[in-house]
């Protein structure tokens, strides 16, 4: 087992990472969130019908914790809207949650970031723990504290920074995971070698295709872990240098929510990416060849390379509200080369017509 420790000073917390039973699971789960009033977990309504892990980890966590219930929350993207968060407080508070109280998280990366938020926002904060069962989930949207629901506008929008109290990344849920999940998830591991990590991103090269053994994908999580702590430990809300986290979200935010999130969010990030990379070598600031060398990779992946033919004018003009705005202009990612990125302000206007020219 990996366990990794994100550093925040008191709020620093375990980030475990390994194939767990879920007496396991639940030790950890229990030991982090000490002695609450009570225990919601809130699962993933997909995850509770299709993984036989998640009986056995209600019943563990109902062996060591108090008054542990849990509540069912609808699949995926749906779970990321503030009429679910308000289903989720309803039933919290219908059921005498206190301030006293826990919420655990079992699900992909939509039901993580809906048990942040509504653990940061229920009676005004209480205490929470993840079970992340996708790989999206395992190397992205569990670690940091990042939660947050999307609105008509655009994704990600409402939300808040607010760290869990342990992370158990259980790989056993794999099993069960479809091939597209995996694929999704790989994006984003993509993305941490790509942003900060030159030997990763060779790694992945190296073996994409032949497909990753159980060792080394649990060596992938691992490392794309650890950028991302890396950087959230030194910019826990994202003044500076987190926001280099977002390479290959502008454009992929704007192309999963026009999709009526049928794309994944790993494959929107994944178009997302090679526009950034092309915008990038379109204005000198990433090396040339490393868009190519990229698209080989993630499509050696399975994942989608096919920007242009996505940039319609409602993907376009989604990029205008996203959420890394800064007045009238759009903050890009750029990575001049494997292993670095950097922060560059585009007008609005212009970053549509160089996102259009540079595809």
């Amino acid at each position: 087992m990996t366990t990794l420790r994100v550093p925040l000073a008191d709020r620093s917390y375990d980030v475990h990472i390994a194939s767990l039973t879920p007496e396991e699971v639940a030790d950890r789960i229990a030991a982090a969130l000490g002695k609450p009033s009570g225990v919601a977990v809130l699962v993933d309504e997909h995850v509770a019908q299709v993984s036989p892990r998640v009986s056995p980890l209600l019943a563990a966590l109902g062996a060591r914790l108090p008054r542990v219930q849990s509540f069912l929350v609808s699949r995926g993207e749906s779970a990321k809207n503030l009429a679910a968060v308000e289903r989720t407080c309803e039933w919290l508070a219908g059921h005498g949650y206190d301030r006293g109280c826990s919420l655990v998280g079992i699900g992909g990366g939509a039901t993580t970031d809906h048990t942040g938020f509504v653990a940061a926002i229920y009676l005004r904060g209480v205490a929470f723990a993840l079970c992340p069962t996708t790989l999206l989930a395992d190397v992205d949207a569990s670690v940091g504290g990042k939660t947050g629901v999307d609105i008509p506008a655009g994704k990600n929008l409402v939300g808040a920074f607010y760290q869990p109290r342990v992370v158990v990344a259980d790989l056993g849920f794999f099993d069960t995971l479809p091939g597209r999940e995996i694929a999704a998830g790989m994006a984003e591991v993509v993305k941490a070698g790509l942003i900060a990590d030159a030997d990763l991103l060779a790694k992945l090269e190296a073996e994409a295709g032949q497909g990753l053994s159980p060792v080394s994908l649990a060596a992938a999580i691992a490392s794309a872990v650890r950028v991302k702590i890396d950087v959230v430990s030194q910019d826990e809300r994202e003044s500076g240098r987190r926001a280099i986290l977002n390479f290959g979200h502008t454009v992929g935010h704007a192309i999963e929510a026009a999709s009526g999130y049928e794309l994944l969010h790993g494959e929107a990030v994944s178009l997302g990416m090679v526009a950034a990379l092309a915008l990038g070598e379109a204005r000198g600031v990433t090396k040339p060849g490393l868009c190519a060398r990229t698209q080989a990779l993630l499509a050696r992946l399975s994942l989608p390379i096919d920007v242009r033919s996505r940039l319609t004018a409602e993907v376009l003009d989604r990029i205008e509200v996203d959420k890394k705005r800064r007045s009238d202009a759009v903050r890009f990612v750029f990575v001049p080369r494997p292993g670095a990125a950097v922060l560059v302000d585009i007008p609005l206007d212009d970053a549509k017509k160089q996102i259009l020219a540079a595809m």
